[in-house]
Formats: C-alpha cells, sequence, structure tokens
C-alpha cells in the first residue's frame, strides 16, 4: 500500500475467558494498517494474530483509551482524537464474558422500568443507546446502576407529554441504584451531551439533602486532621493537579510547567479530569466518598504528595470529606491538599526570593 495511505499502530489488548481465566489480561500488538480501514478491520486483524482475542458479531461497542466507540468507526479519526497508541477494553470490563463478548441482559432490564408506559418509538429510540448506557460512570463504583440512557429516555418520554410523568419519575428513582448516583460525564467517543436532561430530571424529582446515621456519627468521630499544604516551598516535592470538569488542555500545560519551574515533579493520574463525587452529595452521599476517595488515592496512588486543585470550591469540597473518604475507602489518604491561587502565590515568592539572594 502507498507509504501516506500507512498508520503504524501499538495496541494494548484486552483478553479474558471466563471459562479458562481467573483474571483478565493484556497481549500488545504492533500493526500496520491501511488509513481507510474501520476499527473493526483492525479487531479482525488482531483476531487472525492470536485467535485467542474475541468480539460480537454485531452491536460492537468497545472501550478505546477509556472511551465507548462503535466498532464501524474509521480508525483514521480515532487516532486524529486518541492518537496511535490505543488500548481496547470491552465496555463493560465486569460484565465481559469472553473478551469483548459482553453480558448485556442489564441493558434491557433497565428498560423494564419504562416499559409500562413506553411505546415502540421509545424502544427503538432506546435501542439507539447502547452505547450511552454502558458509557455510564457509575458503573464504575455501582454495578447495580440502572444506566444513564434510561434516564435520557425517561427525560425523552416526559418530554414529549407522557401522561405517566409521576410514575416514570417514580421508576428511575431508586434509592440506591436509580437517578440518586447519576452523576453524568461524557465517556462517548462521538461526544453528544446528555447533561441537561439528567439535570432537568433532578430538578422534576427535587431531591432533598439527607444525613445518614453514620454520618452523623461520624461528625464527631472522625479525625480532623488537616489535609491543607503549609509549606513555603515546592522543591523535590511529587505534585498532582486535578482540573476536575474544567478540561482547559492550557490550563493543564502551564500548571505542569508551573510544577516543573518550581522544582517538584509533575504526576499524572488517570481521573485528574473527572467528577469525584461534587454533585452527588445531597442525592447520595456514600457514593460521594467513595468517588472522592478513589480519585484521591489515584493521585496518592500514582506517586503524588501534594494536590493542586484547579477550582477552590473544589479544594474546599475534598478538605471537608477527606476524613469521610478514608472511612469510606478503607485508608489513610497522605495527601497535602492545596488551591492553585494559593500554589501560583508560594511559586511567585519563591521565585521572587530567589531573585533577590541572586541580585545581593
Amino acid at each position: 500500500m502507498p507509504f501516506e495511505n500507512i498508520l503504524n499502530l501499538k495496541i494494548k489488548a484486552f483478553f479474558f475467558n471466563a471459562k479458562t481465566d481467573y483474571l483478565p489480561y493484556y497481549k500488545h500488538f504492533v500493526l500496520t494498517v491501511n488509513k481507510d480501514l474501520k476499527l473493526i478491520n483492525v479487531l479482525e486483524i488482531i483476531k487472525t494474530q492470536n485467535l485467542d482475542f474475541s468480539f460480537p458479531n454485531k452491536n460492537i461497542i468497545l472501550k478505546v483509551n477509556g472511551l465507548i466507540v462503535t466498532a464501524d468507526e474509521p480508525i483514521v479519526t480515532i487516532i486524529e482524537q486518541l492518537g496511535t497508541e490505543l488500548q481496547i477494553d470491552p465496555a463493560s470490563t465486569y460484565r465481559s464474558n469472553n473478551g469483548l463478548i459482553l453480558n448485556d441482559d442489564d441493558f434491557m432490564q433497565s428498560f423494564e422500568l419504562l416499559a409500562p408506559f413506553a411505546s415502540e418509538a421509545d424502544l427503538e429510540y432506546y435501542h439507539t443507546l447502547y452505547p450511552l448506557h454502558y458509557a455510564s460512570e457509575t458503573f464504575n463504583y455501582n454495578h447495580e446502576y440502572i444506566g444513564d440512557a434510561i434516564l435520557v429516555l425517561a427525560a425523552r418520554m416526559i418530554h414529549n407529554g407522557s401522561e405517566h410523568k409521576e410514575a416514570i419519575l417514580s421508576a428511575i428513582n431508586d434509592e440506591f441504584n436509580g437517578i440518586a448516583c447519576c452523576e453524568y460525564e461524557n465517556n462517548l467517543f462521538n461526544y453528544k451531551d446528555y447533561g441537561q436532561q439528567i439535570n432537568e430530571l433532578k430538578k422534576m424529582i427535587g431531591f432533598t439533602q439527607k444525613t445518614s446515621f453514620i454520618d452523623r456519627i461520624s461528625n464527631l468521630t472522625l479525625s480532623k486532621k488537616s489535609h491543607t499544604f503549609t509549606g513555603d516551598s515546592f522543591k523535590n516535592e511529587s505534585i498532582a493537579f486535578y482540573v476536575g470538569d474544567n478540561h482547559s488542555q492550557a490550563l493543564i500545560q502551564s500548571t505542569n510547567l508551573a510544577i516543573i519551574e518550581s522544582g517538584a515533579k509533575v504526576v499524572s493520574f488517570s481521573k485528574s479530569s473527572k467528577l469525584a463525587g461534587q454533585t452527588l452529595l445531597k442525592t447520595h452521599s456514600q457514593l460521594t466518598y467513595l468517588k472522592a476517595g478513589t480519585m484521591l488515592l489515584d493521585a496518592l496512588d500514582s506517586g503524588a504528595d501534594i494536590l493542586v486543585f484547579a477550582k477552590n470550591s473544589d479544594l474546599t469540597f475534598f478538605q471537608n470529606i477527606i476524613a469521610k473518604c478514608e472511612r469510606e475507602v478503607g485508608r489513610n489518604i497522605e495527601l497535602s491538599l492545596i488551591s492553585l491561587e494559593n500554589f501560583q502565590k508560594i511559586n511567585t515568592q519563591q521565585h521572587q526570593y530567589a531573585l533577590d539572594n541572586n541580585d545581593s
């Protein structure tokens, strides 16, 4: 094939067979492929190189670098967004039976919540939301969650004037696994934001903040240890940067540069741009502490000593709940927390101090 039509891919592919394997594992492939191929063709090439690699024969969705994508996506559009080093996982790792093949019974089980009030057109629309269902971020923390797709269908049915509005809202409002668990994030490769529809449903339900008995007791008994950074220099520290829902690449790059200039090491971690329970505190506090604690441990286990927050409100949020996060995840979280504003202020002071000493 002509040189200009060639792509070189490095792929880390998921393997697991429930009948023969105790744990999942990955294998690495280096492929030279034509730009005109689709993702399904790449899966087929991997299959020719390793017959143990498995994927469905229809409705193929999978995760590529953490995003849900359909197998008919052109490979060139994938590398334009994600680069040439790709990790391939099942759309739902914990529902994998054999490689990328899922037990997807839960998709239609969720539909049964609204089936008594749904039309054929509603069912047809729900089928188009199959990728969205498995893109639900909440599944990473609650495997019994009903899924974002059924919430979007509920919003559509109500918007279209269903006479069963109250019954629909009740059906999706399970205390443990329903909309109260949902902190919507877009995990689709082909971006489509459903946040507004889900937020409108939450407003219709009108959640009120609940304080559990455990929370009331823990407010009295949990350690009030401060995790706030109190030093005056970052030299030789390992620093991670949490941006949350602020995905500005310019901000990330400038902050990483400032960390390096401070004499510290930049630590990257996978949940740096994920929500961590900020919107769930009023509806599902236990899930808030689990998500927030998981994010903090991700930074800690990636090697960070200090965690910088892009937003002051996020810093305050984590300072207020970190003891409850430690209780929920069962570990001490030995991180110092600081706002980007204060990080920059200390950095500026140190820079000025160095200049003054050089002048003298």
